[in-house]
């Protein structure tokens, strides 16, 4: 395996119409912004809209999948009677988290690498190449497919773990002829440029994956099992704004004087206006303080160097500072102190989830700390301080041996013996079978062990936990269900198609004990499989492409769920636009 070790330099503010940053940049100063429009001609690659005639408006009439950037190739691949298929997609991609609908705190930005390979050989494995790295030989499945994705950054919020950790950096771009103000066309194959390692193409290496007219690698032409191509699909629009992005805006009031101070991010060079004052710049930080005749409840600060200028309201409020924050663990007392910048109008200072302050500070009985207290204000601001903790140490706690519950379950299931909840400093853990049909223990001398019940009657186990100074035992039994191996019972709760993204999204329930997969079939092609979650969910998504026959439902299709554990199901096709 190779990876790409280079990241994305920095994202933009968040831009108050939708909830996304403004952009995205590499380490070369290119600059992305989000593509929303359907009327952009080189930027076509975009989700659902609700109503594609009207102005796209952040929730009414958003997408639900969009990018900054899109990179795409494939070709085809050999080693089946029918020519199968490689896919490569590198994407910085807006989406939404939760239920993936559009909705206002699901706003998520990923960086994403997925291979993909239809119609190998199974069981097969291939080595895929491009421009950010180099996979492991991938086996494929027992339908010829391999199928990979490596999404950074996923999650509601998280627009800077894609900088940090996504390896999709710098952007790629077309390496001649790219339209004015974008990376490429969005449509067009063409040769690019840009990758860190060196690999400005798309690779396959496999048994058999060529003869099915891909070009061979230029490096070793007449090897069957290897093909190759240059040519790339990019989409990616340089922004044309910086944005600007308020950080913190509080106010200061004390005998009869009113400041207030706005603290701002955006690009270096900007012009940063704020109640009637310029801000001063250091590097992206941006702060003024101005004077005011009254607290205004909102302040808006304009980025003037941006056309049109854009424009950030934030909310003022009072400045807390949090003095102190301590807790004796000999009188189990925490006492915190805190003052607010408005010394004019003293607000209410309260202590989140413990109590108000009287006069600034108070002590208050808790039998444990928390690691941070909060003290918020009834004029808005808020501070965190980490708790001090002095006093002296707690007393080791005693060597306890908890072998778990009993319980009942089913025969061929894998059980997981826990001992996790004993306690004592140092302890070791030794298991034993005292009664019952033999099984096999996995790694007795562990906290965890497992077996495979067998097919009936009463199994009996015995933990040892000891140290230098202590040994203590605990035992549990273990009862198997004569009526066998439970049988899952599969519930879904969407089973949707859209014709206008070739979309599938199936989601349901497996009530059956872990491990657990789920596959979906439709007139017996495998739409797609999934593992069933710790809370017995799971989630199927698949794009249909160009070329793939037997996945576009008919009006009154139906599905059929089945799972590992044996449960099955049938359910009808919602279709959609």
């Amino acid at each position: 395996m190779q990876r790409n070790s280079e990241r994305l330099a920095a994202r933009g503010p968040i831009n108050p119409a939708n909830g996304f940053p403004h952009w995205y940049k590499d380490a070369a100063g290119v600059r992305l912004e989000l593509a929303v429009d359907p009327a952009d001609p080189n930027t076509q690659a975009l989700g659902d809209l609700p109503d594609p005639l009207a102005p796209v408006s952040f929730p009414d009439n958003f997408p639900d999948e969009s990018f900054y950037f899109l990179a795409e190739a494939e070709m085809p691949v050999g080693g089946q009677p029918r020519a199968g298929r490689a896919r490569l997609v590198l994407a910085m991609e807006a989406a939404f988290a939760g239920t993936g609908a559009v909705a206002d705190g699901q706003q998520q930005v990923f960086a994403r690498i997925r291979v993909r390979l239809d119609g190998g050989i199974p069981g097969a494995a291939y080595t895929f190449t491009h421009p950010y790295g180099r996979t492991d030989p991938l086996e494929a499945d027992e339908s010829g497919r391999v199928f990979v994705t490596e999404d950074i950054g996923a999650g509601a919020g998280l627009f800077d773990r894609a900088v940090a950790d996504g390896e999709v950096a710098p952007f790629l771009r077309w390496n001649a002829g790219a339209p004015s103000g974008y990376l490429g066309d969005g449509a067009t194959e063409h040769q690019i440029t840009g990758s860190p390692l060196g690999f400005n193409f798309f690779a396959v290496e496999g048994p058999q994956v060529g003869g099915a007219g891909a070009a061979p690698d230029p490096q070793d032409p007449t090897n069957p099992d290897k093909i190759f191509t240059d040519l790339f699909t990019v989409q990616g629009r340089l922004s044309t704004l910086a944005g600007v992005e308020v950080v913190r805006a509080v106010y200061a009031r004390s005998a009869g004087s009113i400041v207030v101070d706005i603290f701002a991010h955006s690009e270096p060079g900007q012009t940063l206006v704020a109640e009637g004052t310029t801000l001063t710049a250091s590097g992206t930080d941006y702060h003024t303080r101005a004077a005011v005749t009254a607290v205004p409840p909102t302040v808006d600060v304009v980025n003037v160097t941006d056309l049109p200028p854009t424009a950030v309201t934030a909310r003022v409020t009072d400045a807390v500072t949090v003095l102190l924050a301590d807790y004796d663990t000999a009188l189990h007392q925490l006492t915190v102190e805190a003052q607010s910048s408005d010394l004019d109008d003293p607000p209410v200072l309260t202590v989140t989830g413990v109590g108000v302050l009287t006069g600034g500070g108070q002590v208050f009985d808790l039998d444990a700390p928390p690691a941070s207290v909060e003290v918020t204000s009834s004029h808005g601001g808020a501070h965190r301080r980490h708790v001090l903790i002095a006093g002296p140490a707690a007393a080791a706690d005693p060597v306890r041996a908890s072998a778990g519950l009993d319980r009942i379950v089913a025969a061929g299931e894998l059980v997981t013996l826990d001992a996790g909840a004993s306690t004592g400093p140092g302890i070791t853990f030794a298991w034993a079978q005292i009664g019952g049909t033999d099984v096999v223990l996995t790694e007795a001398g562990r906290a965890r062990v497992t077996f495979v019940a067998p097919a009936a009657g009463a199994l009996k186990f015995e933990v040892t936990v000891s140290n230098e100074g202590a040994t203590d035992t605990d035992a549990v039994s273990i009862q198997i269900d004569p009526a066998g191996p439970v049988t899952d019972d599969l519930g879904t709760s969407l089973v949707e198609f859209r014709t206008g993204s070739g979309r599938w999204r199936i989601t349901g329930t497996a009530t059956a004990p872990l491990p657990d997969r789920v596959t979906v079939t439709l007139g017996g092609r495998e739409i797609g499989s999934a593992p069933v979650d710790a809370l017995h969910a799971w989630d199927i998504r698949r794009t249909v492409v160009p070329g793939e026959t037997g996945l576009i439902p008919a009006s009154g299709a139906t599905v059929e769920v089945v799972s590992s554990r044996g449960g099955q199901t049938t359910q009808p096709v919602t279709i959609r636009n």
